[in-house]
């Protein structure tokens, strides 16, 4: 965070230097932030929360402001036959006789419904009290009681309506219910294996159609919804389970008669101990619902999204043949009286049977919006980093510029939020998003930047001398997590030596050795700082370096590998340079190790510096020692090449160095993958089996390859290094468990 970003002047030195900590100044922003998020996760198990009530708010807001701009139907597949106000005008009271559904069916058949499914729970038979003597108000006489009987004997309308019903793919509805045990009529059988420890949706009792009308519909499917806490019904479930089986909903049963399915497809998804239901495949567009098995209803507007015929107008004949080919019919009912009706985002008398239809509809497109299974930990893996990105968009902005940054940010959340929603039919909750945005801009419009500035001079007074500010600036975003204090972690180190310098000092005057120095040391501290090294420190001609604090760096090992390389190819050009002013030519060697070090400010309470101590930092410096002993300019350790796949490494030794009982492999980067011609790549690959002979004995074999390269590369000297042991070794005898390892005797 650096002053400049958001300020112009700079507060007195005296209020600069209050110093509000990091650890009071952030954390009760964190814990704030933290309060919400669980509240947020809270809210998943129950609809009651405040926080959800607000969240339903902003999604029929949502909703309706989509519809305000693209009003549009759903689709042309669904139609509905409405049991309305008219209808019972004209056919008198509900519940009506079988008889005449039936007749509704014949009509509905001669029209061409492809699939009829039924918003009603036909879970009793139909009464004939009313052909009961007792039911007339005047005297029978014994003939006309004789046939009364004999009429009530063959009254047989729920029969009749059963073999209309078989004459079409007929879908009928049942209730399954959470609070009741009651259990009556017959219900399909069960759509899917549900695992064990799934959560969906479980009834206790149901109320399904008799059993001749279970046998004579084509399929069956509850008509249970669950409206929210406030009453609207917003999700539906697809599936419910009752005593180990589950069953489809209404829309899922008939969306599935209309594409003769018989069964679906489900996915189940592991959420820590449970297992949560996430698709359900029924065309190549899967649907995607909660963990409950539940669904977003696609409502787009008030009702009339669908194509809605008056019951009494198919009882009176009024449709014409083939008038509903290749439709999925849907008979409900939208009269006050039949208590059909619900509450939704648009209306609050809205027709359960067109939410059916929705339903339905979007089952055959395969497009739902919907709350995904991983919504709760992609928001609160968002919510966190968020929250990281709002302290630093907060931390050191004037009350002005935070005001600002406050209302843009909350105004972005939503925009993204509803492009979500209607591009990719996402619903995510926001209010707990925006809730925090507002909390943590409260907490630093009170905080203010005190405590910034004066955290910012600390840390660049620590750091500068060893860090490229682009370290500082990245350590500033999150102050905090840096000090001086030591750590053990593991690093890169990298230790650079220029060969024969005391020779060459000899040979200038002070102020050239300067020069000489000074045109030296730059570019290749650029070079150090370019790669997001840190400077330890520079000894006469020696540079050290490290990799991976006080910034972690995955990258730690390739990083300190390609600034090697590029501190050869300064080297050699500084070379020309020196060449032109009269200075001698200069060659260095740079030795890296990779391993556990000790980091941080050490030294006495006069004068401390920023450094890292320990074995694998020895080792570095004498890999470094060893490179003119091989003839290579970099040496470098076997745990600095794990996972560098881009650099083409060659073998040096497996040595033992001076005062180390362990010995380590030793290589040389030869360049980039990119960079290196298939020549050299030839040569690599027969000086590694030049290296394999070695290893096995082979001594000739291995001297042949070995003097081949010679020939071809002459100024290399591992190859006449190897030559020359085998020359000493053929005659050797030596030990069964010879490795290989070269012991060096000097440092």
């Amino acid at each position: 965070m650096q002053a400049s970003k958001g300020y112009s002047w700079r507060l007195p030195k005296e209020i600069a230097d209050i110093n509000i900590s990091a650890f009071s100044k952030h954390l009760p922003v964190v814990l704030i932030a933290v309060l919400i998020m669980i509240w947020q996760l809270t809210t998943q198990v129950g609809d009651r929360s405040i926080l959800n009530r607000l969240d339903y708010i902003f999604y029929d807001w949502r909703a309706q402001l989509g519809a305000f701009f693209a009003p549009h139907n759903v689709g042309d597949d669904v139609v509905l036959v409405d049991i309305d106000e008219d209808s019972i005008l004209h056919e008198g009271r509900w519940p009506w006789s079988r008889t005449k559904m039936a007749d509704m069916v014949a009509k509905l058949k001669e029209a061409e419904a492809t699939v009829v499914a039924f918003d009603v729970v036909f879970s009793e038979a139909e009464s004939i009290d009313f052909l009961s003597p007792e039911s007339v108000s005047v005297p029978l006489s014994q003939e006309e009681r004789v046939l009364l009987e004999r009429l009530a004997k063959n009254w047989r309308a729920d029969d009749f309506f059963a073999r209309q019903l078989m004459t079409l793919d007929a879908v009928l509805g049942f209730f399954l219910h959470t609070n009741i045990s009651v259990q009556t009529g017959v219900l399909p059988d069960s759509l899917v294996s549900p695992p064990p420890h799934h959560v969906l949706i479980r009834a206790v009792g149901h109320t399904a159609p008799l059993p001749v009308y279970h046998d004579a519909a084509a399929a069956s499917g509850f008509v249970t919804t669950f409206p929210d806490a406030d009453g609207v019904i917003r999700r539906t479930p697809l599936l419910m389970e009752e005593n180990g089986k589950v069953y489809p909903s209404l829309a899922l049963a008939a969306a599935m008669a209309y594409l003769l399915l018989d069964d679906i497809d489900t996915s189940f998804v592991p959420v820590g101990d449970i297992e949560a239901l996430s698709q359900i495949t029924l065309t190549d567009l899967p649907v995607n619902t909660d963990a409950l098995g539940r669904v977003l209803i696609p409502y787009q507007k008030g009702r009339g999204q669908f194509r809605y015929i008056p019951a009494w107008k198919v009882l009176a004949g009024e449709l014409k043949a083939g008038e509903l080919n290749g439709k999925l019919v849907f008979v409900g009912t939208s009269a006050i009286g039949l208590a059909d009706l619900v509450s939704t985002p648009f209306e609050t008398s809205f027709p359960g049977v067109e939410v059916q239809g929705l339903v339905a509809q979007s089952l055959l497109s395969g497009v739902f919006p919907h709350r995904p299974v991983w919504e709760p930990g992609a928001l609160l893996v968002f919510q966190i980093l968020f929250l990281f990105l709002l302290m630093w968009v907060f931390a050191d902005r004037r009350p002005v510029a935070m005001v600002l940054c406050s209302t843009v940010i909350s105004l972005l959340l939503v925009a993204g939020n509803t492009a979500v929603w209607s591009r990719g039919h996402l619903e995510f909750p926001l209010v707990s998003t925006l809730i925090i945005v507002q909390v943590i801009f409260g907490w630093y419009l009170v905080t203010g930047f005190i405590s910034e500035f004066a955290t910012e001079r600390r840390l660049r007074e620590m750091f500068a001398q060893y860090v490229p500010p682009e370290h500082i600036n990245r350590m500033l975003d999150n102050p905090e997590h840096y000090s001086l204090e030591g750590d053990s972690k593991e690093l890169t180190v990298l230790f650079s030596d220029i060969r024969s310098f005391t020779t060459i000092s000899e040979q200038l005057s002070a102020s050239q050795l300067k020069n000489l120095l000074n045109i030296y040391f730059t570019p290749i501290t650029e070079a150090i700082f370019r790669n997001d090294g840190t400077i330890d420190k520079y000894v006469g001609d020696m540079v050290m370096a490290f990799w991976g604090a006080p910034v972690d760096d995955p990258r730690h090992r390739e990083k300190a590998i390609l600034t090697a390389m590029e501190m050869q190819a300064i080297t050699r050009k500084i070379s020309t340079v020196l060449s032109v002013e009269g200075l001698p030519h200069i060659r260095v060697g740079v030795g890296l190790n990779t391993g556990v070090m000790n980091v941080g400010d050490m030294g006495s309470k006069y004068r401390k510096a920023y450094t890292v101590l320990g074995d694998a930092v020895n080792l570095g410096s004498r890999l470094e020692g060893l490179t003119k002993f091989y003839g290579v300019d970099i040496l470098v350790g076997e745990n600095t090449i794990e996972g560098v796949e881009n650099i083409v490494f060659r073998f040096c030794d497996r040595l033992q160095v001076k005062g180390k009982d362990v010995a380590i492999d030793a290589y040389e980067p030869l360049g980039e993958k990119s960079g290196l011609s298939i020549e050299v790549m030839e040569r690599l690959k027969q000086y590694r089996q030049a290296i394999q002979y070695y290893r096995e004995r082979c001594w000739q074999q291995a001297d042949d390859l070995l003097h081949k390269l010679q020939l071809e590369e002459p100024d290399c000297r591992l190859y006449q290094l190897y030559r020359q042991r085998i020359e000493q070794l053929r005659n050797t005898s030596l030990p069964e468990d010879w490795d290989g390892v070269f012991r060096h005797t000097s440092k």
